[in-house]
Formats: structure tokens, C-alpha cells, sequence
């Protein structure tokens, strides 16, 4: 006679959810919504409450010549975090905007590119490069002495932007109710509507302006002012995460490999005889994702009554990160390695 084997599919969760939540047929929860309460405590909760080594990866992209940023799908990679390697030479990881921009300071070179005649609309010029994307400036006066604003998108394209008129409740012009008390910018004038006008390009300098698209033309004898910053290119040894994107610098010249650690978040099942990473983590699956379905039924005896279940089974998923961690010594002056003294001068190399 066979001997059941234990099971951890996509089933036998199933299975066990429905007897934790007296959900034993379709009338009562239906496998599509069950399917649907597993995947979501699966692929968001269990990776968001819980932090495994078995879910850590090296997220790994190259460099392109001239670009700076680079996104990340952060509902997949999760938990970004140092160490940093270039070229498989550690690095310096910011995760703060002020000190990495106090390292790399973007400074602003004014050129005077445009003098207007009061008729021409067209431009055409080029200004030494490279420089940075999204840092492009171009401003001035129209005919009928409004401000003109023309910003890059840092994807190669000038965009002549306009903000909200600014409003006010009560009008500006009445006496509210209250003195003092009118609530203004209301239409949100920090947020600009932009129209594309022209090009640019970062590496050449080359731009190419057309006002004729917003029906704007720069007032005679005004000198716009256009402001970038300029860079050296370099062998990358720094980079800032920020707001899910990956700011390298230097600026690279070449293609480089850059290897970052991060926390990977499961994939969703899929099949019915689909299992999570580890096999032992199917319980604590069962008892989180009954312990959802018994909060939205508004049945919170159930759901205390499921935790004492829900912190058996996490504490032996988490005694196994437990177990990875033993004989490991928290880092000091006095137990950890340094950067190689040989390699000092190699960001100099290859430039």
C-alpha cells in the first residue's frame, strides 16, 4: 500500500484554505477568488513582511555609452541594497540625493544661443556637449512679453512648457469670509503642460527649435539664455537609487557591468501543480492567505484564532534564515576586508 507524499502544489493549498476557512465548496469561495487571495499574499505580502536569503539576487545591467539613468521594476526587485560592483570592483552605493550630488554636482554652463528679430521662429544651433539629460534650460521673452520655457525630457526631446494659471477660492478680487483666509493655487501652477517643439542631442550639442508649433515667437533683440551641464565622461564608480531609478556616475563612455544586490520578489502561480520556492513555506501560505479571506468576511475570531497557526509557520520559515546566519559576525574595523590597495588607481584606466 503507497504512502501519501506530502504535498506542497498549488492544490493541496487550496485544499487546506478551505478547511481553515469552512470553505468547502464553489458556492462559498470560488477557486478563481481563491486563486486570486493565494497569489496576492504570495507575490506582495509574504516578500514585503519577510525578508529570506533564499530571495536575494544580484541584479546585474550594463551601461550604455552617454546614458546616466537606468530604471528598475521594483515589483520585482525589491530591497535594493549595497554592495555595489563595477567591472567587479566595488563601489560607492548612495541612497541619499544630497550626498551623492554633493559628490557630483550638477553645475550649469550658460550659453547665449538665440537672438531674437521679432519674426524668425526656427532655430537651429549647437553648443559643446556632452551633457546631462533632464538638466536642459532654454529660456527667454515672447513678443507679447510672456516668459518662454523650454525644458529637455531626457529622451532627446525640447518641450516648450506652460504652467497652470493659478486660482483662488474665494476669488482673489472678494472678501472671503474670514480675512486672510483664501486658498490659492488651486489650478496647480507647478504643474507644467508640455508641447514638443525640437530636439537635442546630449553628446553632439546639435538642437533644433521650432516655436511655430506653440505660436510663440522670442521678442527682438532678446539673447535666450540656455543653460547645461557639461560632464567628462568616465569609468562609473558611483550610483544613487532613487525613486526606482539608477543614477551612474561617471558618465560612461563605454558599456560596463554593474552588479547591485536586491531582494526578488515570487512569481505568481500559475498551474495547479505549481509550488512556492521552498516547498515548507506552503503552511505559512495556507494560514496568511486564510487569515485574509476571514478579515474580509469581517470574522476576526477566526482570524485570531488562525494566528496562532499563521506565527508557528513563520517562525519555522524564519529558522531557517536563522540557521544561514550562525557562525556569521557582524562586520567591524577589526574582521573585514578592505578594497584592494593595487586596484586604487583603476578608475583612472581605460579613459
Amino acid at each position: 500500500m503507497s504512502v501519501p507524499q506530502a504535498d506542497s502544489t498549488l492544490l493541496a493549498i487550496r485544499k487546506k484554505v478551505r478547511r481553515l476557512t469552512n470553505s468547502p465548496g464553489q458556492s462559498s469561495l470560488s477557486d478563481n477568488d481563491l486563486d486570486q487571495y493565494i497569489n496576492t499574499f504570495y507575490n506582495q505580502d509574504f516578500p514585503y513582511a519577510i525578508k529570506l536569503d533564499v530571495m536575494r539576487d544580484v541584479y546585474t545591467f550594463y551601461t550604455q555609452p552617454y546614458i546616466d539613468t537606468y530604471p528598475l521594476d521594483v515589483n520585482y526587485n525589491q530591497g535594493v541594497r549595497a554592495p555595489l560592483y563595477v567591472d567587479g570592483i566595488q563601489g560607492g552605493f548612495y541612497k541619499d540625493r544630497v550626498q551623492f550630488y554633493n559628490l557630483w554636482p550638477r553645475i550649469a554652463t550658460t550659453f547665449q544661443p538665440i537672438s531674437g528679430d521679432g519674426v524668425t521662429q526656427s532655430f537651429t544651433f549647437t553648443v559643446q556637449g556632452p551633457f546631462l539629460r533632464n538638466e536642459v534650460i532654454l529660456g527667454g521673452v515672447d513678443t507679447a512679453g510672456n516668459a518662454i520655457t523650454v525644458t529637455d525630457n531626457g529622451q532627446g526631446r525640447m518641450y516648450y512648457v506652460s504652467p497652470n494659471a493659478q486660482t483662488s477660492v474665494p476669488a482673489i478680487n472678494t472678501n472671503p469670509a474670514v480675512p486672510g483666509m483664501y486658498n490659492t493655487n488651486l489650478g496647480n501652477p507647478g504643474l507644467y503642460n508640455p508641447t514638443d517643439i525640437g530636439s537635442v542631442n546630449y553628446v553632439t550639442g546639435a538642437f533644433s527649435i521650432n516655436f511655430a508649433l506653440v505660436g510663440i515667437t522670442p521678442a527682438s533683440g532678446e539673447n535666450m539664455i540656455l543653460r547645461v551641464s557639461q560632464y567628462q565622461p568616465g569609468r562609473p564608480y558611483t550610483m544613487l537609487f532613487w525613486n526606482n531609478l539608477m543614477t551612474i556616475r561617471p558618465v560612461p563612455k563605454q558599456i560596463h557591468k554593474i552588479e547591485i544586490e536586491v531582494y526578488l520578489t515570487p512569481v505568481q502561480f500559475m498551474e495547479t501543480n505549481s509550488h512556492p520556492i521552498l516547498d515548507q513555506w506552503w503552511q505559512y501560505i495556507c494560514f496568511g492567505v486564510a487569515c485574509e479571506i476571514q478579515r474580509d468576511r469581517n470574522d476576526f475570531d477566526s482570524v485570531n484564532m488562525l494566528m496562532e497557526g499563521m506565527k508557528r509557520q513563520e517562525a519555522l520559515v524564519l529558522e531557517r534564515q536563522g540557521i544561514e546566519e550562525i557562525g556569521m559576525p557582524n562586520y567591524t574595523l577589526f574582521n573585514s576586508t578592505l578594497p584592494n590597495p593595487y586596484l586604487s588607481n583603476y578608475w583612472g584606466i581605460g579613459y
